[in-house]
């Protein structure tokens, strides 16, 4: 199958939602919350709405920028594309729907005032509490509001359901995180490049700096060229209420220093007075988010760095009644469809407003929506397919391919033996894999681009080519009985089709730190796709140079079919030199890879019946 005729549609394209204006009008102005805090906010109303007419409100809180001053016109129609400048096109959508939408600074960013701490829950549950108090005390208000956004905006919705405000109805958080550690130390690795990408740009948005985001000179000055810096709020014509607010953003905490700063689960974050990244973790607070009883769409992308595998979480662990799930296959922020057997930059076709609205309208509409869909929609790449089920995962047979003589892979008992492999530190799956620069500026697809020539690189097995269909959705685990010339490593597995001509697609990847090895003895505190591990300092121990240890760890899920006639390929690692920070690189790892009866490596496939 190549990418010709394909599509990303969702199931219920051939009737879609119908908006219900031409337009939207925006406004911007200050809302002064309970502590005097002048929080900026941009408000996004239908064009036509009369004056008796009442409707809910959408709101998205941003630890970044709601909105950018250009030079003129001109430049701002040709900036839209520019997603990380604060364009408002999924608003403006949305409000076309018969929504009001709200979209908010929080205090410290944008023309906010007051100063960002390490940890957003506070004031994102704070602030916006007293905001979604404000929404509901306007003329054009149904009373009811719910809450979203992508990233950090959707971790805000996800912290705002604590706040138990009676208005919030519903949020759909949207390729973010439940788990904050095991999203941003996947595996006890560190994705520094998103670290260092976002890094910059924080503090460039906070100090009202825009021109210094990009990361190459010439963008700068293009840049520079275009925008005159934050937008001030309307009533602000002089700018100095919004220079008032970026002085008081230079008293900001960096979350990327503190988390980089981070190596266990269990390590105080240096800004954080003795806090820990659980402590802004929404897993924490799952029973007060299920005891909120706020439904909650969690919704996100296969190839969108580890938030599939979260959001996922989310919706296994904080059961509430009209909850779902959607996994597509998108990267961050889900413009672009993404799955590897697309083979040119696209669009998606998924309409992701209109799927929000149509989740929203069962509970914020005065006339709610039936609820006609599955709990859990999920697409399947290789067949191109969108399907439901009732829970996830759907029912799978666990099936183990093991490493065999030969570079093989096979569903027999191994031959005894080992290979060795030298840790390249050269290889890498480029700067718009899972981990790439699509976390900061969602401009990019993610691809894995010419795995067949970078494999060449890597420890490699192949399996024959398969007789049949096979599709592997869910969770596939990884055990390596290893040993290693250094006291530790970072242990890279990817999953690849081999297609009849040759061409190796990336299906899914995962990876482990050897010195996070152990695994835990008790059970996780929210559902956890096996197998679980505390990654916390008492748990944490070097290897033993030639010493054979098992590692065992869990491949990000998906869901993809692998055709009659392709192969399946493991290929091991031991750096992404583009993405993850560099393990042990001093000590020049030689590691061994150990197969057979007593030592079987493999990879544990689910597979789902046709």
């Amino acid at each position: 199958m190549t990418s010709a005729g394909i599509s990303d549609a969702p199931w219920w394209a051939p009737t879609p939602p119908r908006p219900q204006y031409s337009g939207c009008r925006r406004s911007s102005q200050y809302v002064t919350v309970s502590d005097g805090t002048k929080i900026a906010i941009d408000l996004f109303l239908p064009d036509g709405l009369g004056a008796s007419d009442r409707v809910p409100t959408l709101i998205t809180q941003t630890p970044y920028l709601r909105a950018v001053e250009f030079r003129n016109k001109v430049v701002e129609k040709l900036a839209t594309k520019l997603v990380f400048l604060g364009t408002s096109d999924f608003a403006e959508e949305c409000v076309r729907y018969g929504y009001a939408f709200v979209l908010m600074d929080l205090r410290g960013a944008g023309a906010s005032f007051g100063h960002k701490g390490v940890g957003l829950m506070d004031d994102a549950v704070h602030d916006g509490s007293d905001v979604i108090d404000w929404i509901v005390a306007q003329p054009w208000s149904n009373g009811r509001v719910g809450a979203t956004g992508v990233s950090a905006h959707g971790l805000c919705a996800e912290y705002l359901v604590t706040a138990k405000n009676d208005a919030l109805k519903a949020i759909v958080p949207r390729f973010t995180a439940f788990d904050i550690y095991r999203s941003t130390h996947v595996g006890g690795a560190l994705p520094i490049r998103f670290m260092v990408d976002i890094g910059s740009l924080l503090r460039a948005m906070d100090a009202n700096q825009l021109h210094k985001m990009p990361e190459k000179r010439a963008a700068r000055l293009l840049l520079r060229a275009m925008v005159k810096g934050l937008k001030p709020v309307d009533d602000d014509r002089d700018r100095s209420q919004l220079a008032a607010a970026v002085r008081e953003h230079a008293g900001n905490e960096m979350f990327d220093k503190d988390l980089s700063s981070v190596e266990y689960r269990d390590d105080a974050m240096p800004s954080a007075h003795g806090a820990t990244i659980d402590t802004q973790s929404p897993f924490t607070f799952a029973a007060d988010m299920e005891a909120a009883g706020v439904p909650i769409y969690a919704y996100g992308g296969w190839l969108d760095a580890s938030f599939a595998r979260e959001l996922i979480s989310l919706h296994n662990t904080v059961r509430t009644p009209g909850s779902q799930l959607i996994l597509g296959p998108w990267a961050h922020g889900g413009k672009f469809y993404s799955s590897p057997l697309v083979d040119k930059k696209r669009r998606t076709d998924f309409p992701h407003a209109a799927e929000i609205v149509r989740f929203f309208d069962r509970f914020l509409k005065t006339d709610p929506a039936p609820a006609d869909d599955a709990p859990v929609h999920y697409f399947t790449m290789g067949s191109e397919q969108w399907k439901a089920c009732a829970s996830w995962p759907p029912p799978a047979v666990v099936t183990p391919l093991f490493l065999d003589a030969g570079r093989a892979l096979t569903t027999a008992t191994p031959a005894a033996g080992s290979d060795r492999y030298a840790v390249d530190f050269t290889a890498g799956t480029g700067v718009h894999s899972r981990f790439g620069k699509h976390l900061t500026t969602e401009l990019f697809p993610v691809v894995y681009p010419g795995r067949a020539e970078r494999d060449g690189q890597l420890l490699t097995f192949d399996s024959p080519p398969l007789d049949d269909d096979m599709e592997v959705t869910g969770h596939p685990v990884a055990t390596l009985h290893v040993s290693s010339s250094a006291t530790d490593g970072l242990f890279i597995v990817y999953l690849e089709d081999i297609a009849p001509d040759g061409t190796v697609r990336t299906v899914t990847d995962g990876w482990l730190r050897a010195r996070y090895r152990k695994l835990a003895g008790a059970a996780p505190p929210y559902w956890h796709a096996p197998p679980y591990r505390t990654y916390n300092r008492a748990d944490g121990a070097p290897l033993v140079p030639g010493e054979v240890t098992e590692l065992v760890f869990d491949l990000f899920p998906t869901s993809w079919l692998f055709r009659r006639g392709h192969a399946v390929r493991v290929a091991i690692a031991g750096a992404d030199k583009d993405n993850l920070a560099p393990v042990a690189q001093d000590q020049a790892p030689i590691m061994f890879v150990h197969r057979g009866p007593a030592t079987p490596s493999r990879v544990e496939l689910p597979v789902v019946s046709s």
